[in-house]
């Protein structure tokens, strides 16, 4: 074993040259051989040798934190004197690279230092030998001073005073072991104070110090490496929400000429016949119109979605539980959803509602807009195109809403403030926000959890530049203010386990499910099929899209039967309620059988949107689950949610994610069964029968069965493979969190601060300086940075570690 004293981290005991020792004083063996703190501030130096510090034992027997480093010297002097007390010393020089801050400092007492924070000597190729060094030491040394009697003033019983808690790291001997649940932390902990040594007296002597602590500062102004935390989505720039509000304005100004023209001029045009060029111009194209609005309105949801606690970490103005309970996919389709109102964020809360108010209710409101209306002009009747007054209005008042929804955004993103460097739409953009975060640690075993948010505190964070209380470096990420670094590794720049030649030792899975959660009740160990596959959103389930599927097909069959049987809707049918419009052009059998029609398709449009959504948002996770892994190109970097609607079709294509570009075409080609459906039916004069009938216009009617099998046939589509089921959801942050609070990604230089997007990008897409191929990325169990098992997101394949285990492949 070459040159030990540099290598090893904790302690290093050169067993060769002990020396038996008496003295009168009252100083226990364990607290002044054993008992020392670590720091980050011990010398850089490599040849440096850091200092045992040295503690004194009151007369009750109870460890003094107090530290006194001339202790050292007093022994030195003292050890030629006849001793009374027994006390085992080793006095050779300890390595260089101890770290002077104790472990019960760390992150609140609780957080744990990873493997790469310990590098070791290793005399077996390949295998890092150094825990088990280690651990045979710790247990010889750990036996002499049990089996030697302390004699002192005040006891004579035989104790030991060896620290039998001390933290070696021991890469799965069992000798430490973490807590399994989330730690959490109700009240800032307490530091311990030491009385550091006098610098005079001991110039070589490292100094111990609290622990670090985040501090939130401003970026340097001016600067390339610290860019403005002002990126914005495209779709929520001011000049893109002024042409959305634009276009809001100009559909208004539309639906009030036309009010205003038919009610000055009796009626806006003749009416010729049931069907051309008018027909289609009246009774079609305003729903046509008011399409590219609802699409728009949809991308800038999502964004608002995506980007939303984001924004509220960057400007502090939360109560604790954006990260675990704001949504971060889009909910806003059939239902309104006011999380947004509830989490104190009013601007996004009223514009999303607004947003959903004229998606659910425009087309249906468009589409009973123009109604034929009997005018006398000039002492001659005839039949002329009018527009309803009421329907107008209320066309023009839910517009104005939208407005105003559009103008709050605008207002709340002027300043160009978002705390972001650019659009965080995929899971590689997650990492690189995350990886020097100081709240990893309340994500233990969150993994396999079936509620991220239940097994959370609330915590106020923040968003932006930070730096370390000890440090001047600057970094980027999500931290809690002032509160301690909790993963010290994560801010080291020094050489990382991971770059070591032969890395971590090779950790066997538990195939056989003995671990430490073989005997949980509830099921819910890394191995157990039932926690790994728990999730998929309920409209997802096996069981519900059996009955969507049965229940689309009857609607659709029984549709179709009654259209056709005994020429109801050729020959046309009674309208079973009044159809003379009234002064106002309302008439009440036009206004049911456009509106209704309409609104019924509209919900069915609408009901496809988070179909869409979820099948987007779950594609890398389904690559992820290949049991070979996936590449970055088509998992970790893959942004589904955020591209727009003929785009993502076009991606998914070209990466052969055929389902998924089969349901985006179809959250677009189903806004046809509204704008048919609302116009399509309309009440005439049959002389032939004397009465007042309702017809259809049937090449739209055709067209709209067309369109209504091809809704009902996509629900084949949308069948859950097993891939797509995760052991949570993943609708906010912390669900995504969970899955790589432990993952060396966090660490990995390929992934450390990129300073933008392109920069991310070209590190994922070539191969790393000393591997030929890409890395490939997996979803399965993997050994994180503490050496312990876990169940998330890593590269697939690690020099010097088993690759990770994937059962979607293997299990039936």
């Amino acid at each position: 074993m070459s040159n030990p004293s540099r290598n090893f981290s904790l302690r290093n005991v050169n067993t060769s040259k002990p020396q038996l020792a008496r003295t009168e004083s009252q100083q226990s063996a364990a607290a002044s051989d054993d008992y020392y703190s670590f720091s980050d501030q011990a010398p850089s130096s490599p040849d440096s040798l850091a200092t045992i510090m040295q503690f004194r034992t009151a007369n009750s027997h109870v460890p003094s934190p107090a530290m006194s480093q001339l202790q050292l010297t007093q022994e030195d002097s003292e050890s030629q004197r006849p001793p009374t007390s027994s006390t085992v010393r080793f006095v050779e020089d300890r390595p260089a690279n101890v770290s002077p801050i104790s472990d019960a400092t760390r992150s609140d007492g609780t957080a744990r230092q990873s493997p790469s924070d310990y590098p070791g000597p290793s005399t077996t190729p390949g295998l890092d030998d150094s825990p088990y060094v280690r651990f045979a030491i710790d247990q010889i040394t750990q036996d002499r001073t049990r089996g030697i009697q302390r004699t002192d003033s005040v006891s004579t019983t035989t104790t030991s005073d060896y620290p039998t808690d001390r933290l070696v790291w021991d890469e799965g001997l069992g000798y430490f072991t973490r807590t399994r649940t989330p730690i959490r932390h109700d009240i800032p902990p307490t530091r311990p104070s030491y009385t550091s040594p006098s610098p005079q007296a001991l110039p070589q002597r490292a100094i111990s110090v609290d622990p670090e602590s985040f501090i939130a500062v401003d970026a340097p102004e001016q600067s390339l490496l610290y860019p403005p935390l002002d990126y914005l989505p495209l779709v929520l720039r001011p000049w893109a929400l002024a042409v959305m509000i634009f276009c809001c304005l100009l559909m208004m100004a539309g639906i009030v000429f036309c009010n205003v023209w038919s009610r000055g001029e009796e009626g806006l045009w003749d009416y010729a016949r049931q069907g051309g060029s008018r027909y289609f111009v009246l009774q079609f194209l305003p729903q046509i119109a008011a399409i590219p609005i609802i699409i728009w309105s949809f991308v800038i949801q999502a964004a608002i979605y995506r980007i939303a606690p984001f924004a509220m970490m960057s400007a502090e103005r939360q109560q604790g539980l954006v990260m675990h309970r704001l949504p971060i996919l889009s909910k806003n389709f059939i239902f309104p959803d006011l999380s947004h109102l509830q989490h104190g964020e009013a601007l996004f809360g009223i514009s999303l509602f607004t947003i959903w108010l004229s998606n659910f209710f425009a087309i249906p409101l468009l589409s009973c807009l123009f109604q034929a209306k009997y005018y006398v002009i000039d002492g001659q009747g005839v039949w002329r195109w009018a527009s309803v007054q009421s329907v107008g209005w209320a066309l023009v008042a839910l517009y104005g809403f939208l407005t105003l929804g559009l103008v709050m955004l605008f207002v709340r993103f002027v300043s160009g403030w978002s705390g972001l460097m650019w659009d965080p739409v995929s899971l590689a953009d997650l990492v690189s926000i995350t990886q020097r975060s100081n709240i990893l640690h309340d994500f233990e075993h969150s993994e396999i959890v079936p509620s991220v948010r239940e097994s959370l505190d609330p915590r106020i964070l923040r968003l932006g530049y930070w730096k370390l209380s000890s440090k001047a470096e600057i970094f980027y990420g999500i931290g809690e203010v002032d509160a301690p670094v909790r993963t010290p590794s994560l801010h080291q720049t020094g050489k990382s386990r991971e770059s070591q030649p032969n890395g971590l030792a090779k950790v066997r899975f538990d195939l056989e499910h003995n671990g430490a959660f073989a005997s949980d009740s509830q099921d819910n160990h890394l191995y157990s099929p039932t926690a790994r596959y728990r999730w998929t959103p309920w409209f997802l389930r096996k069981i519900p899209v059996f009955i969507w599927i049965i229940i689309v097909f009857a609607l659709f069959i029984a549709f179709v039967a009654v259209s056709f049987i005994n020429d109801a809707i050729e020959g046309g049918f009674p309208p079973k309620l009044p159809t003379l419009p009234s002064a106002d052009a309302f008439s009440s059998s036009n206004f049911l059988y456009s509106f209704l029609p309409a609104l019924i398709g509209n919900v069915l449009f609408l009901a496809w949107q988070p179909i869409d959504v979820y099948f987007r948002a779950l594609q890398p996770y389904a690559e992820l689950s290949s049991p070979s892994g996936a590449s970055a190109q088509k998992s970790i970097l893959l942004s589904y949610p955020s591209s727009y609607p003929i785009q993502v079709t076009i991606q998914a294509v070209i990466n052969r994610h055929f389902k998924v570009a089969w349901i985006s075409v179809m959250s677009l080609l189903s806004i046809a069964i509204p704008v048919l459906a609302g116009g399509v039916f309309i009440a005439l004069w049959y002389s032939s029968q004397d009465e007042i009938r309702i017809s259809a216009f049937l090449p739209a009617f055709y067209a709209l069965i067309g369109f209504c099998g091809l809704y009902a046939v996509s629900f084949l589509a949308i069948w859950p493979g097993r891939r797509r089921y995760l052991p949570h959801d993943i609708t906010t942050l912390a669900d995504l969190m969970s899955y790589l609070y432990q993952s060396p990604l966090l660490a990995d230089k390929l992934l450390r601060e990129p300073r933008s997007k392109t920069d991310l990008v070209t590190r994922l897409i070539i191969a790393p300086p000393s591997e030929r191929d890409l890395p490939m990325y997996g979803f399965g169990i993997y050994v994180g940075r503490d050496g312990k098992e876990h169940l998330g997101i890593d590269r697939f394949h690690r020099p010097g570690r088993t690759d990770m285990l994937i059962t979607t492949g293997t299990m039936k």
